[in-house]
């Protein structure tokens, strides 16, 4: 847990920075030997330097978005058993990392799959349910939120999303509609209103169902840290990320769904852009809660609908930029640095992210042009990415050291560089992967 020094109102934001830093980079861990210490400082010690915008001993090569899968697939794991049977996955990744010795530690979103299954979770179809079992997950859009909810969505957002949305994604929580609005609980005679929902027989049957996915979340939870922690004690840190989207997304991956988005732009946009206004003291609360209860330093934004391709430059500095920056600078007052996972390509936009202070974003290209990314923005931000998936899913090792060679070559000068994968991929081989990490060593 992240505790603030008693100092902290008077720190700037970059002073705030560094003490989430330090705190991060500082974690106890308990080493299976002090050769996996050592190994594990001098790791951090790179990556600490890359968010420093400093010039490590040589580039880090963080394999981490792409190659777990690579590293249970390999051994015989399936999408089912990543999704259900997360005990499975213990020993395929330490022998991974103990093979291929990351810049970075290497693992799986721990998908909770019969905590999804007990709360009937409608977002997704997964493997071992819907899918196949040899696959693992497939978001399933929707329109959770009608057009006509706008305004009722602007006005109190957790209202909405307690007392709306999670009863229509998960439908197990339909009782959470019973309950009162929480902020007109202030007299006496209110707190009828509040509990009356927690004496009736539907709500108390959901509260059971929340208790028992509880339990069963912290059986899962337990496995997964008991692995991420042996990961860490064998000497492979990670990069300490939250993960966040941005206020554009969050209404248009599920809530409106991409087509229902789409319109809105055109048919509601000022119950659009209030929507998204809404959104951004929840997220700036929500991210700074979850990085003082973890210790993560960064949040990672899954970038979804402000790529090139899906919108405008008009539309994108009108619906998507303004409310997200103005999460990333609350985060950035906090210490707290946006990781931008910028899924497609962000050619048009790279000078509204030179907007943001100096050291405030790490920037993770997938299909981005890297020279202008150099150029733009390597000199305020760390810059990541951008091997191609598809080059480490159908290409041969050869044509991924070219890429890399290029890419090493390219920014062998540049302050904090990180070589990674521009997305995530199902399977490799060991030559390529190989091969990346082979390209910052030389």
């Amino acid at each position: 847990m992240f505790v603030r020094p008693d100092n902290w109102n008077e720190l700037t934001p970059l002073e705030r920075r560094k003490v989430r830093l330090d705190t991060w980079q500082n974690a106890p861990v308990q080493f299976v030997s002090p050769e996996a210490e050592a190994n594990y400082k001098e790791r951090i010690t790179r990556l600490r330097q890359a968010y420093d915008l400093e010039h490590p001993d040589r580039i880090i090569a963080d394999i981490s978005m792409g190659a777990g899968e690579f590293a249970v697939r390999r051994k015989g794991i399936t999408g089912k058993d990543i999704v259900y049977n997360h005990e499975k996955l213990r020993e395929p990744l330490l022998e991974f990392h103990n093979e291929f010795q990351p810049d970075v530690s290497v693992g799986l979103l721990p998908y909770p799959g019969k905590v999804m299954d007990m709360l009937d979770y409608q977002t997704y179809i997964w493997g071992g349910q819907k899918l196949p079992d040899e696959m693992v997950i497939q978001a399933v859009e929707g329109e959770y939120m009608r057009p006509d909810e706008y305004r009722e969505f602007a006005a109190d957002p957790t209202n909405f999303w307690l007392k709306k949305y999670l009863p229509r994604v998960m439908p197990k929580l339909a009782p959470l509609a019973m309950l009162t609005e929480f902020p007109r609980v202030s007299e006496n005679v209110d707190i009828i209103d509040m509990m009356v929902p927690f004496g009736l027989p539907p709500f108390q049957e959901m509260l059971k169902t929340l208790m028992d996915a509880g339990n069963e979340l912290m059986k899962t939870l337990a496995v997964v840290g008991q692995t991420g922690a042996m990961i860490a004690g064998a000497g492979f840190p990670g990069m300490g990320l939250n993960i966040v989207k941005t206020p554009f997304d969050y209404l248009g991956d599920t809530l409106r769904g991409t087509k229902g988005i789409l319109t809105d732009m055109y048919r509601r946009p000022d119950d659009l852009l209030a929507a998204c206004e809404a959104y951004v003291p929840v997220l700036i609360n929500a991210i700074v809660n979850a990085s003082d209860r973890n210790s993560a330093p960064a949040a990672m934004y899954v970038l979804h609908k402000g790529a090139d391709a899906f919108m405008s430059q008009k539309q994108f500095e009108k619906f998507y930029w303004p409310t997200w920056k103005q999460v990333m600078l609350g985060l950035y007052e906090e210490g707290i640095t946006s990781y931008l996972f910028i899924e497609g390509s962000y050619n048009n936009r790279l000078e509204n992210l030179a907007e943001m202070p100096e050291k405030s974003l790490v920037c993770h290209f997938d299909q981005t042009d890297m020279r202008r990314v150099k150029e733009v923005l390597s000199d305020k931000f760390t810059i990541a990415g951008n091997v191609p998936a598809s080059l480490m899913s159908t290409g041969s090792a050869e044509d991924v050291r070219a890429c890399c060679d290029d890419l090493v070559e390219l920014f062998e000068d540049a302050p904090g560089y990180i070589m990674a994968f521009g997305c995530g991929f199902e399977m490799t081989t060991a030559e390529k992967i190989h091969a990346v990490q082979d390209s910052v060593k030389k």
